[in-house]
């Protein structure tokens, strides 16, 4: 058991422990409410979810009860409750939509000093909600995260928050796509790749393959627009990032980059640009040719 596990099972000892006490006093009041979010987040980390939404269902119901008594809730504790139901709910294949829907509507009185968040805890609770509501295919739902997670972020300039701004942004744009909004995707990515491209000649990118979808995706909204020129530019932009990659045995399968060349040529040959397609496909079947006599180094051959 690593140190983290340890924290964890002490926690929660801690807050069975608390709970307890509390339920047998058979007083509702602001404790136990902290206490069943406490242990509800603890039992989520712990991967007991089942027994994690039980607790921030019964501190959602000490919480309605409060409030019919004129108690008025620290907005942390509100979010943290839907926050971390949402994330099961997604987690179990559920409509997790609804429960960040009820967040959304407080996002405005959220900040650094609010129970249960800081600067960094706001912004990871931002992407977190729009990547599963893309997922869930709830693109409209996530803006007012995206908001507020670009809002959270503004006036920091330290290499973490640069990276969650380029991934934000990235995020904004899938978001963009799947409105229909292509332009405006496209736009986003631009200022996406424009940032990252910035992190990278810093040694700061935290993932260069992000920055490879970006120009990719760009590259994508930029066909739809038939702008053919820019998407050829991206694609062998992604390229580019992708063999040093492979250069530096960061990229152990190619096939990705592979149909990226096979794409690129595509795109050549319909301009005319016959010479430079042909390049993309001979890369293209040499890096295949290269995975197939790595697969035989790796499993023998007619294995």
């Amino acid at each position: 058991m690593d140190s983290s596990d340890i924290h964890l099972e002490s926690a929660l000892e801690e807050y069975n422990d608390k709970v307890n006490e509390l339920e047998a006093a058979g007083v509702e009041n602001e404790e136990l409410l902290e206490a069943y979010v406490n242990r509800g987040c603890v039992l989520y980390m712990m991967e007991y979810r089942t027994s994690a939404m039980d607790d921030l269902d019964s501190a959602s119901e000490v919480l309605d009860d409060l409030q019919a008594q004129g108690y008025e809730p620290d907005v942390g504790t509100y979010v943290r409750i839907h926050a971390t139901k949402a994330s099961i709910l997604f987690d179990q294949e559920a409509d997790c939509t609804q429960e960040y829907e009820m967040v959304s509507k407080v996002l405005g009185d959220l900040d650094q000093h609010s129970r249960h968040f800081d600067q960094r805890s706001i912004v990871r609770l931002c992407v977190d909600a729009t990547k599963n509501l893309i997922d869930s295919e709830s693109a409209d739902v996530s803006l007012p995260f995206i908001e507020k997670g670009m809002d959270s972020l503004r006036g920091h300039h330290d290499a973490w928050s640069q990276n969650r701004t380029v991934e934000l942004l990235d995020l904004h744009a899938e978001a963009m796509t799947d409105l229909s909004e292509t332009q405006e995707a496209v736009e986003l990515y631009s200022k996406s790749i424009e940032l990252a491209m910035e992190l990278l000649d810093r040694g700061q990118l935290e993932d260069p393959e992000e920055l490879v979808m970006a120009f990719v995706m760009r590259a994508d909204g930029e066909a739809d627009l038939g702008l053919t020129e820019q998407y050829i530019s991206d694609v062998e932009s992604a390229i580019t990032i992708l063999e040093h990659m492979v250069e530096f045995n960061r990229m152990p399968d190619p096939e990705v980059l592979i149909s990226l060349h096979h794409d690129v040529a595509e795109a050549l040959m319909k301009v005319g640009r016959t010479q430079d397609a042909e390049k993309h496909m001979m890369r293209a079947l040499r890096l295949g040719v290269q995975g197939a006599g790595d697969n035989i180094d790796v499993h023998g051959p007619g294995n």
